[in-house]
């Protein structure tokens, strides 16, 4: 017997790490707790955790050099903690994600009482060694699978160096046509989807690397 009064509500059976769900059983654990992120990503949750001083520091630079940008223009930057609607996939299963920054040049993405992004242009991740894989593979191939999405950007918070991958507009829907770019520091970003052209050290501000840190 316990010795303890006091228990968490126990998770869901469906909820272990890589066990697929469906849509409501998603959102019924979102529900259940309501303290915690999940992104759902081929039918499978994964539970966000807090991440290091460079991670805050570098997705906080990002959103505000772009905010900064549309001062005058159409489009909005949302943070981490407005949750992305991805495009649906062949068997039905839609993804539910939130990246470090995302740009939407909708307008019912910017409406106050509005909950889910639907159209996101652009979004931006900073790599953790405990989500870079899942960045780069199950959740990059989902972004992929967005038409509105134009420019996905990567980021690495260990070393001043950026990867940009955007959509091919002369094969918009092949996810192999993607171009690539990649920039290191004193360079200049170009996102070309919404005309905006950031520095490298602008995304970096604030931090302190050691010197050997390389690329």
């Amino acid at each position: 017997m316990s010795t303890n009064p006091r228990q968490e509500q126990a998770q869901p059976m469906w909820h272990r790490p890589g066990t697929k769900m469906t849509e409501g059983e998603f959102h019924e654990l979102e529900r259940l707790s309501p303290d915690r992120k999940y992104e759902y990503i081929n039918g499978v949750a994964y539970m966000m955790s807090g991440g290091s001083v460079a991670h805050d520091r570098i997705a906080y630079n990002a959103r505000l050099a772009l905010d900064l940008h549309f001062r005058s223009g159409p489009c909005t930057v949302f943070g981490p903690d407005v949750q992305v609607l991805l495009a649906l996939k062949k068997n039905g299963k839609p993804h539910f994600v939130y990246p470090d920054a995302t740009v939407s040049c909708t307008e019912a993405d910017s409406r106050a009482d509005n909950t889910l992004i639907e159209s996101p242009r652009v979004v931006v991740e900073v790599l953790s060694p405990g989500t870079e894989a899942k960045d780069r593979g199950a959740k990059f191939k989902a972004y992929q699978s967005q038409e509105t999405i134009q420019e996905i950007v990567l980021v690495s918070q260990f070393a001043q160096y950026i990867e940009v991958w955007q959509r091919n507009k002369q094969d918009p829907t092949n996810p192999k046509a993607w171009l690539y770019r990649h920039y290191g520091p004193d360079d200049i970003i170009d996102l070309a989807s919404i005309e905006a052209r950031i520095e490298v050290a602008a995304l970096y501000r604030g931090l302190i690397f050691d010197e050997g840190d390389v690329e």
